[in-house]
C-alpha cells in the first residue's frame, strides 16, 4: 500500500484549505510515498495531472496574456460572466481566478519537490537506474517550468531592475514540505533568485533526462526548449541561442508544411511538438477548457487590430474565421469531445527565439534566416528574405511571434519584457491605453494568502 502514498498525497494537497495550500503546505506525510519504481511513477504522473487544469494550462494561464494584451477581449454583450476584470483591467486582490491560479502554481511547486526529495532517498536497483534519472528529470523540469509561468504573472519581467533585484514569487524549503512540520510562511524572493533557481532545475534535468517519444512527457529536448524560453526571458541572448540551435538541430522535430498547418491544431501532437499538456474525452476539464470558452461560449475572441497583421495568403488567418462581425479563434477546436491538448513546446518557437537572440546579438544574417523559415513556411506568397536590419529587425521578429504563437499565452509578456505600451481593446468601448511600465500588467498576490501569511503580508504588488 505504500506506493499509493503520495496520490493520496497529491489528492490531499489538492482538496486542503486554501490558508494551507497558499502557504506552500507542508501537512502532508510524504516521507513513504515512494519506495520502488512504480510507485515513481505513479507520482510523476500525478504532478502531470496538475498542469492539466482551468486554473493553469487548460484556461486560465493561456487567457490571461491574450485577453490582457492587444490580442482579445471578452464578449460584451453575452458571457459567462468570467475574466470579465482581467477584461476591463479592474482586477482585484480577492479575484477567484488569481486565487486559484497562484494556488495551481504552488501545489505543483510542492508536488514535484516532493517527489524529487523522496525519490532521491531511495535506493534503487541499477536495472532502472536510467528510468529513476528520467522520473526525477521529468520532476525538475516541471517545477522550473511552474516557477516560470508563477513568475510571469505574479512578478515584474526579469529586466524591470537592472539586476532582477525586485520581488518574485515565493521559494519554499523543499527539504520541508510534506514532512508534517510547521506550515511555511513564505517571503517573496527576489526575481533574480527565482531565475537561478528555475535554471539550476532545467540544468538538473537536462543532465538525468534521456531523449523521449511522448510529446505528453518531458524529455532532454524539452528541458532544453523550455531553458531557451527562461534565457530569453533574462536576456541572455548567447544561452538563448545556442539552446534554441541545440533543439532545432538535435531534436528531430521539424516543422510542419503550410499543408499540414490548419488540421494539426485538432491533433494530440504532430511533428514540431516537443511538449504538449494531454488531456483525454474522459478529463474533468471538459466545459471548462479553453476551447469550450473560446468557440462553445464564445466569451472571447480575437481583435481586428490582430487579425488586420495577418495577410490574407497567410494559412494562420484562417485559424481567426470572422463570424456575426467578431473573430473566432480555433487553436483548440475539439468541441465535442472536449480534450485539446495545449501544445507548450513547440518547434517554431525556437526559431523566433533564435531570431531574436541572434538580432539582438548583432548576429543579423542569422537572425533574418531564423526569422524567414517562419514567415515563409505561413505565406503561400513568394516573400522576398528579410532585409531588415536593428530595431526595425527586430520589431518585425515581435510580430512574427505575435503571429505564430497567438492565443498561446505569450503576448502579454513580450509586450512587458520589451516594455511597449499598447491598447487593450475592448468591444464595446474605447481601448484602454496601458503605459509602460504598468503595475496592472501583473496579478496581484490573493488577499487569503495576504491575510494568513505575515511575511508577505507588506509585499503586495503596487497599485492592488
Amino acid at each position: 500500500m505504500k506506493k499509493y502514498i503520495l496520490l493520496l498525497a497529491v489528492m490531499t494537497i489538492l482538496s486542503c484549505e486554501d490558508t494551507l495550500e497558499q502557504r506552500f503546505s507542508d501537512s502532508v506525510d510524504a516521507r513513504e510515498a515512494i519506495t520502488d519504481i512504480n510507485s515513481l511513477k505513479l507520482a510523476t504522473n500525478g504532478a502531470y495531472a496538475l498542469l492539466a487544469n482551468p486554473a493553469h494550462y487548460n484556461r486560465s494561464f493561456v487567457l490571461f496574456p491574450e485577453i490582457m494584451s492587444d490580442n482579445a477581449f471578452i464578449d460584451a454583450f453575452d458571457n459567462t460572466g468570467r475574466y470579465l476584470d482581467f477584461d476591463n483591467y479592474t482586477l482585484t486582490a480577492n479575484n477567484v481566478r488569481v486565487n486559484e491560479t497562484w494556488n495551481m502554481m504552488s501545489r505543483i511547486i510542492t508536488t514535484t519537490s516532493i517527489v524529487i526529495r523522496e525519490a532521491n532517498k531511495v535506493s534503487f536497483p541499477e536495472t532502472v537506474t536510467e528510468d529513476v534519472d528520467q522520473y526525477i528529470g521529468e520532476m525538475y523540469a516541471l517545477r522550473g517550468l511552474a516557477f516560470h509561468n508563477f513568475q510571469l504573472l505574479y512578478a515584474q519581467p526579469y529586466n524591470f531592475t537592472t539586476d532582477a533585484s525586485h520581488l518574485g514569487v515565493p521559494i519554499p524549503d523543499f527539504e520541508l514540505l510534506g514532512n508534517g512540520a510547521n506550515i511555511q510562511e513564505l517571503a517573496r524572493s527576489t526575481t533574480a533568485n527565482v531565475y537561478k533557481q528555475i535554471t539550476n532545475d532545467l540544468l538538473e534535468a537536462i543532465n538525468l533526462m534521456r531523449v523521449g517519444t511522448n510529446p505528453a512527457k518531458m524529455d532532454r529536448n524539452a528541458a532544453k526548449a523550455l531553458l531557451a524560453r527562461v534565457y530569453l526571458h533574462m536576456q541572455n541572448w548567447k544561452e538563448a541561442r545556442d539552446m534554441a540551435a541545440a533543439v532545432i538541430d538535435n531534436s528531430g522535430k521539424k516543422l510542419l508544411t503550410r499543408e499540414a498547418y490548419l488540421a494539426s491544431w485538432a491533433e494530440d501532437s504532430n511533428v514540431e511538438t516537443l511538449f504538449t499538456i494531454s488531456n483525454k474525452e474522459t478529463d474533468s476539464t471538459r466545459k471548462s477548457s479553453i476551447g469550450y470558452f473560446y468557440l462553445t461560449y464564445r466569451d472571447a475572441f480575437a481583435t481586428d487590430n490582430f487579425k488586420d497583421i495577418l495577410s490574407d495568403t497567410d494559412i494562420r488567418k484562417e485559424l481567426y474565421p470572422t463570424k456575426d462581425v467578431v473573430n473566432l479563434v480555433k487553436k483548440f477546436p475539439r468541441t465535442v469531445t472536449k480534450d485539446d491538448n495545449i501544445q507548450v513546446l513547440r518547434l517554431s518557437e525556437m526559431y523566433l527565439i533564435k531570431a531574436e537572440a541572434h538580432a539582438q546579438l548583432n548576429e543579423t544574417v542569422d537572425a533574418q534566416q531564423a526569422l524567414d523559415v517562419i514567415i515563409q513556411r505561413a505565406d503561400s506568397n513568394t516573400i522576398p528574405p528579410s532585409t531588415e536590419t536593428g530595431q526595425a529587425l527586430l520589431d518585425k521578429i515581435l510580430v512574427e511571434r505575435r503571429k505564430e504563437l497567438a492565443y498561446e499565452g505569450f503576448r502579454l509578456f513580450d509586450l512587458t519584457r520589451y516594455g511597449i505600451t499598447f491598447n487593450k481593446f475592448k468591444q464595446d468601448t474605447a481601448p484602454i491605453s496601458i503605459v509602460a511600465p504598468s503595475n496592472k500588467t501583473i496579478l496581484p498576490i490573493p488577499i487569503k494568502e495576504i491575510n494568513v501569511n505575515p511575511n508577505i503580508a507588506n509585499q503586495q504588488n503596487p497599485g492592488y
